[in-house]
């Protein structure tokens, strides 16, 4: 008489129910890290928004005895849904700066290459000095507290940049665009533009909590060297 080989469903089961824990674990994992990210933000975001209304009038009375005008630029940049928002910084140019860059086909010209100049002619003298140790990036920390921005992450690109980035833009808006990130602290203003985008997406490839922390410490570094700003 030949052997009965009896087969069970225990083995799939048991398997299907390991892959579930590990599933429900690293979902945990993710949740905890990513309420840890909103509770940072929350946090930088108040101290900031406080040191900012703080600063607040004697910036704008350094910016009136040089140029007349307002206090605060208006800046657009796309979010994760493809829609333009605005943040605010303090003015660091004089007030027809855009006018100033479309009438002159050099400047244009420097500017398209790499979205910033070095050697800006439209920028007020008390202006040089807020870019210099990033002050006047200090507005963006009432975004940052709306939920507008986070604190670390890719960088914020206008509408025309979008185009730079061809089939790489909806991974880049995948992630919430941030005050500061890896760009800022691996060469800023130093880099090419595809070097920009090439940063970007190793952010948002290799995003975890320690990976913040060390961007948040050489930022601070940073500022305070007043290292790559302009």
């Amino acid at each position: 008489m030949g052997t009965i080989i009896t087969v069970t469903a225990e083995e799939p089961s048991t398997a299907s129910g390991a892959l579930g824990s590990l599933f429900a674990t690293r979902a945990r994992g993710a949740s905890t890290r990513s309420f840890t990210k909103k509770a940072i933000d929350c946090a930088i975001g108040l101290v900031g928004s406080l040191a900012t209304l703080l600063m607040m009038p004697f910036i704008a009375l350094l910016l009136m005895r040089e140029d007349t005008g307002p206090v605060f630029h208006r800046r657009g940049f796309v979010d994760c849904d493809g829609a333009v928002r605005y943040y605010l910084k303090f003015r660091t140019m004089v007030t027809d700066a855009d006018v100033r860059l479309q009438e002159d086909p050099e400047l244009r010209m420097q500017f398209d290459f790499k979205y910033k100049l070095q050697h800006d002619p439209r920028v007020l003298r008390i202006g040089r000095i807020l870019r210099k140790y990033s002050i006047d990036e200090f507005p963006q920390f009432f975004s940052l507290l709306s939920g507008k921005l986070t604190f670390v992450g890719p960088r914020v690109i206008s509408k025309e940049e979008t185009s730079r980035y061809g089939e790489l833009l909806p991974k880049l808006l995948s992630v919430k665009p941030g005050m500061t990130g890896y760009w800022q602290v691996m060469g800023r203003q130093k880099t090419s533009y595809a070097e920009r985008i090439r940063m970007d997406m190793f952010y948002v490839d290799h995003w975890s909590l320690k990976l913040d922390f060390i961007i948040m410490a050489k930022t601070i570094w940073q500022v305070l060297r007043g290292d790559g700003a302009y």
